[in-house]
Order: structure tokens, then C-alpha cells, then sequence
């Protein structure tokens, strides 16, 4: 063989490995959910509308599961479990995770420090806590607002009001930041008080154009917050500025938002059935275009957040009933 011709193929060749390399790393797989609705453990797990994600303990995701009135986890072999909740319990009690009850839980948050979890428990309009005992249960209570009443009200936590919590984040120092989506406002829970950081308001602290905040992450000590109403995304420097991030492309309802190491903004895009990659230009990179092929595992029907951990991003795919997990 001529050199040239041998030079010829094994470029072909690292081509070839180059192309199976973006495939394999960019290859979108179902980590639980058989894509009917229902609710069921284990590793051929059924669930019901998942909402939200957060990082838990054990290189576990935490999640809520809407119609399943439930906070569940899943491991990274796809087994699914539930710490409290289940369908035949909507509506609202405390106590241990056999007789605490949610109605459409929606944010869920992990501290680790305290080996707390925490949900934004939309239509109760509180925000509650779960926490585990030396012999392994789980046990819930309300640690702010009041169960079944919707409003606003700064103050203690036990006389504030919320409506219709979505998000909910815990920071280094134990304080929650909350996303109020029916007062749109941003929120924080700290040493026994509920106040306002970020909303529409002349007199909040922080002035915003909210109009259907949705869900929120850290970017360091910043709030990224994506408002699916106006299908923009702010930056919060709590009690000094807010701006609008600006874009070099539209988004259309974005529901879910999370960040990696290096400050890329990823969005699930409702409107689009798609996952974005922002970087710190505003450019937008397409991880996921349901558009393109509706029949394949990579079809997303109304994804509705998103979470970056170790070079994955797992993905809430609402109406197809699965988590999924991309990786980057």
C-alpha cells in the first residue's frame, strides 16, 4: 500500500473512532421510568409527572414525582425509592414517611451537612423538611408557612405565607432560598424568618420583571433564576443588583435551569422539547432536539429540569413519565 493511501485510511479510521467517541458521549439513555405512568420501586420503576432534581448523598439523584404526591430517589443503577409519599396520600400531614402526606410536591433540595432534605410542597404553600433518624426512617414536618394557605407574608416562619413554592436551593450556610412562583418572588429562610430578596414590587428589596419564575440554582454566590413566563433568565446578587442574561438566541418557556464548574448555563426548554447549552457569551450550544426524531430514546416530551453532576446531565422528562441522563 502506498503511503499516501495508507495515510488515507487510518485517518478515515480516527474519524471513525472520533465520530462513535461524540456519540457514545453524547448518547441520551433512560435511567428509570418505563414511560407509562404509575408508581412503582425498583429498577423497572414507574413514576408519575418527575419536576425537579437535586443531588443527594451516595452519588443518588433526589427527586419529586408530581402525581405521585412524592419525594423519591434514584441511584445510578436506575433503582428507584421512595422516602415519603405515594399516590393513595395526597393532601397534607406530618409525621413519619408511612403517614406524611404532599400534594404536588414540586422542589426538592439536599443538605448535606445535616443530611436534611427539603421540598417546596406547591400546593400545601409551605416549605417542609425531612430528616432521618439513627435507625433509618424518615420523618416530615413544616418548617415554614402555613399548610393550605396561600398568600404573602414575610415574618417568622410560622406565620408567613407563600404561594405555590416551586424551587427550592439550600446554601453553604443552611439558609433556603426559595422560588415563589405565585407571588413571583424570590425568597429566603433564614434563622427563623421568611423574607423577600427579588420581586416586581416597587418595595422589594431587589426590583425584577418576574413574571412566571420557575426554578432556580447557584452560580456561586448568584441566583440564576429561569422565568418560564417571559421566557427570559436573571441573575440575582441578593440585596445588591438583578440583570437579565442576555441571550444570543430565544428560548421558549424554559422550566428548568442548572450550571457546571465552569459557569455553562443548561436549560430544558419546554416549548422546544429541548436541552440547551448556554455558555458565558450568551451562545447557545442544541445537547437535545426532540424535533429531529420523535421516536427515539432521545425524544423529550416537556422536559422540566435539569442537573449537572460529574460531567452528566440528568434530565427530568415530564410527560414521557423517566428520568434521563446525558453525558457531557
Amino acid at each position: 500500500m502506498q503511503k499516501s493511501s495508507f495515510f488515507l485510511v487510518l485517518l478515515f479510521i480516527i474519524a471513525l473512532c472520533s465520530c462513535q467517541n461524540n456519540a457514545d458521549q453524547n448518547e441520551l439513555v433512560v435511567i428509570a421510568g418505563t414511560g407509562n405512568s404509575g408508581f412503582k420501586d425498583g429498577v423497572n420503576s414507574e413514576l408519575f409527572k418527575p419536576i425537579r432534581l437535586s443531588k443527594y448523598k451516595d452519588n443518588s439523584v433526589l427527586f419529586a414525582d408530581i402525581f405521585n404526591h412524592a419525594i423519591r430517589i434514584v441511584n445510578e443503577d436506575g433503582e428507584v425509592t421512595t422516602i415519603a409519599g405515594d399516590p393513595d396520600k395526597k393532601g397534607f400531614a406530618n409525621g413519619n414517611a408511612d403517614t406524611a402526606r404532599f400534594n404536588s410536591p414540586h422542589g426538592v433540595a439536599y443538605y448535606e451537612k445535616t443530611n436534611k432534605i427539603y421540598v417546596a410542597s406547591a400546593k400545601n404553600h409551605v416549605i417542609r423538611e425531612i430528616s432521618e433518624t439513627n435507625n433509618g426512617e424518615f420523618m416530615v414536618k413544616t418548617i415554614a408557612g402555613i399548610p393550605e394557605k396561600k398568600g404573602y407574608k414575610d415574618g417568622s416562619i410560622d406565620s408567613a405565607l407563600f404561594s405555590s413554592p416551586h424551587g427550592v436551593l439550600v446554601r453553604d450556610d443552611g439558609a433556603l432560598v426559595v422560588i415563589d412562583i405565585g407571588n413571583a418572588k424570590l425568597r429566603l429562610i433564614k434563622d427563623g424568618l421568611v423574607s423577600t430578596l427579588a420581586g416586581k414590587s416597587d418595595d422589594d428589596p431587589v426590583k425584577v420583571d418576574f413574571f412566571y419564575p420557575i426554578d432556580i440554582t447557584f452560580d456561586g454566590n448568584d441566583i440564576l433564576v429561569a422565568d418560564a413566563g417571559n421566557h427570559k433568565l436573571f441573575r440575582v446578587n441578593p440585596g445588591i443588583s438583578v440583570e437579565t442574561i442576555l441571550l444570543m438566541d430565544t428560548l421558549s418557556t424554559p422550566h428548568g435551569i442548572t450550571v457546571d464548574n465552569e459557569s455553562n448555563i443548561y436549560i430544558a426548554d419546554m416549548g422546544t422539547n429541548r436541552i440547551l447549552k448556554i455558555d458565558k457569551g450568551g451562545f447557545f450550544t442544541t445537547l437535545v432536539d426532540s424535533t429531529m426524531d420523535t421516536t427515539q430514546v432521545s425524544s423529550l416530551n416537556k422536559p422540566a429540569a435539569v442537573l449537572y453532576d460529574k460531567g452528566y446531565l440528568w434530565i427530568a422528562d415530564l410527560d414521557n413519565h423517566q428520568l434521563k441522563r446525558l453525558k457531557l
